[in-house]
């Protein structure tokens, strides 16, 4: 199957799982209803024990003989349903005893929850992300509108808000949207190439995508790179984190596990992918974890974008392979 064969039977899989199981009004999914699930396991019971039983007919010489003729065809059979209601009962236990585990872990949220530890730990981890990426921040000063592709939960969006810069993002996922929006972020729900393409060109200062170029297969990616030069004016900046595929970490083997990740893409690809769209001094910086402030890449004129030769533009090997992410910086020309 081709790569972009699994990305449809992804993004089908997906669809069909939301419009099956509903959002509620916050964008959230709706909690499990117990009710439901004792019906559901009563139906699939009832079914099971109704295979190979007789259905009551009324009194009657002629339904007494039906009856009779069905009793024979009844035994005769029943080396034949006897399969079927083993597997009914099995279908029966299985849906108790997985409707059972979701009400327990169900219980177990709904404890964290009320206890904070659910908030405090998905604030920790935005706190986490908004560390590493706070030195992109700067790069986008005097640059407005910023597009923020694949937002996600709105970590790099709330940085540029309080930094007084004006940025909005778009995401396919329609809960982490939910999620920015109570943070009074501006966001678009949406496919990010429908909506870059029916954006107008040059009409953004400058474009932040984290995390989104190795879930697209190959040709996405060059599509991606050539849509945000298009809608980017001149000096507008480009900043592109995406998982290292040459890291001798842990993540850099998971990028190659995970089925998710369809096409990781090596730094003098996605270098040469922009040097061949309209930017200019693109460089591959490596910022996390063995963290290098952007102000170390002042001698480099980083910020300002100003041209430097591109001798400088790679980070030493050492540390490209000891990073489990890398950033691509680039400026339209």
């Amino acid at each position: 199957m081709e790569e972009q064969e699994i990305l449809e039977v992804l993004k089908t899989h997906v669809e069909r799982s939301q419009k099956s199981f509903g959002l509620n009004e916050c964008g959230e999914p709706p909690c499990f209803d117990r009710s439901r699930m004792d019906s559901l396991t009563a139906e699939v019971w009832n079914a099971s024990n109704a295979v190979g039983q007789l259905n009551p007919r009324n009194r009657g010489l002629l339904n007494e003989a039906i009856q009779a003729l069905k009793k024979v065809l009844q035994r005769s059979l029943n080396w034949y349903t006897r399969s079927f209601q083993a597997f009914n009962s099995n279908v029966a236990r299985a849906i108790e005893e997985h409707g059972h585990a979701i009400i327990a872990i169900q219980d177990q949220l709904e404890a964290l929850q009320a206890s904070g530890t659910t908030q405090e730990a998905v604030r920790a981890m935005e706190q986490t992300t908004q560390e590493l990426q706070y030195p992109y921040v700067q790069l986008f000063c005097g640059r407005s509108p910023v597009l923020d592709i694949g937002c996600g939960r709105g970590e790099f969006l709330e940085m540029l808000k309080q930094s007084g810069i004006e940025a909005y993002g778009v995401d396919s996922d329609r809960v982490a949207c939910a999620v920015s929006r109570r943070k009074l972020l501006k966001v678009v729900h949406g496919d990010l190439f429908e909506h870059l393409r029916q954006l107008p060109e040059r009409s953004l200062g400058g474009i932040f995508a984290a995390r989104v170029m190795e879930y697209l297969p190959s040709h996405q990616q060059l599509e991606l790179v050539a849509l945000c030069s298009t809608r980017l004016r001149p000096g507008g900046v480009i900043v592109i984190e995406t998982i290292n595929p040459d890291s001798d970490f842990p993540f850099g083997r998971n990028c190659r596990v995970d089925p998710s990740h369809l096409r990781p893409i090596y730094p003098e690809i996605l270098k040469s992918m922009l040097d061949s769209n309209g930017f200019r001094d693109s460089r591959i910086c490596v910022l996390a974890p063995r963290v290098t402030s952007l102000s170390d890449f002042a001698e480099m004129d980083v910020l300002s974008g100003n041209g430097s030769s591109h001798a400088d533009v790679f980070a030493p090997t050492a540390a490209i392979s000891g990073s489990p992410a890398y950033t691509a910086i680039a400026w339209r020309e």
